[in-house]
């Protein structure tokens, strides 16, 4: 018994035979709650890691600032006020809250028109997903990229003119590259495109008059309608009932 008892004591001593494991946190991994216990989501969860935390209140903490409700459609059917309470738990103690919705039902516009007005009113963002691997997907990119900068998924813009000019002119319906192409050759600039009348644009080769027409309406038609202004004659003419009895007025 004495050999084993040395063998503790030199292992407590040099500390590198029985080093304790790595506490779970949320900067390191995402943290589940016990009610999620069974859940088919977290069977897909695999480029993340992820560990079973005691009295959270949200269902994922994804980070220290980030959490997520989830919540299956149908059960959201059978427990209409479930969503709400769960909500009005968090109270906005993160700064992102998401309410990750599986659409597990066939009839969803009433129930998810439900789930998205309690989320706007708790002030939280609407994710949905239509399978157990879609909402596993969303969970680790959500880990994956909270300390990211927003660079990294912001459009990626051209700064020369030709591709600024190509963006600005492709953002009208219909109208593509070619096109932009050779209304940036015919006109030289995007201001004189935009001074072009739609005789001039009608003009340019391999744009047809609906393009044209659509092209100019956009430039130049006001954002608002106008009210339709009444100027009709508003009177109201009254034809008497020959059957009803006239009385002469007295004199």
């Amino acid at each position: 018994m004495e050999p084993h008892a040395n063998n503790h004591r030199s292992a407590a001593a040099g500390g590198s035979s029985h080093r304790p494991h790595p506490v779970a946190t949320a900067s390191n991994c995402v943290l589940v709650s016990r009610s999620q216990n069974g859940n088919a989501v977290l069977r897909h969860i695999r480029n993340v890691r992820w560990a079973f935390a005691d009295q959270l209140v949200p269902d994922f903490i994804l980070g220290p600032t980030t959490c997520a409700i989830f919540i299956s459609l149908r059960y959201h059917m059978l427990h209409p006020d479930y969503l709400g309470h769960r909500v009005h738990e968090v109270q906005r103690s993160f700064r992102l809250c998401v309410v990750l919705c599986l659409v597990d039902a066939e009839d969803v516009v009433k129930p998810m028109g439900e789930v998205n007005k309690v989320a706007a009113m708790g002030d939280c963002t609407l994710v949905c997903a239509w399978s157990a691997e879609e909402a596993a997907r969303y969970i680790e990119t959500i880990k994956a990229y909270e300390n990211k900068s927003p660079e990294v998924i912001r459009e990626k813009v051209e700064s020369d003119y030709i591709s600024r000019l190509n963006g600005a002119v492709t953002s009208v319906r219909g109208v593509n590259k070619v096109d932009a192409a050779t209304l940036g050759t015919n006109f030289g600039s995007l201001a004189s495109v935009m001074r072009a009348s739609q005789a001039m644009l009608a003009s340019t080769p391999g744009i047809g008059p609906t393009k044209v027409k659509r092209f100019h309406d956009t430039l130049h038609l006001p954002f608002r309608r106008r009210r339709p202004t009444a100027t009709a004659d508003m009177s109201v003419t009254v034809t008497p009932d020959p059957g009803l009895r006239t009385l002469d007025p007295k004199p």
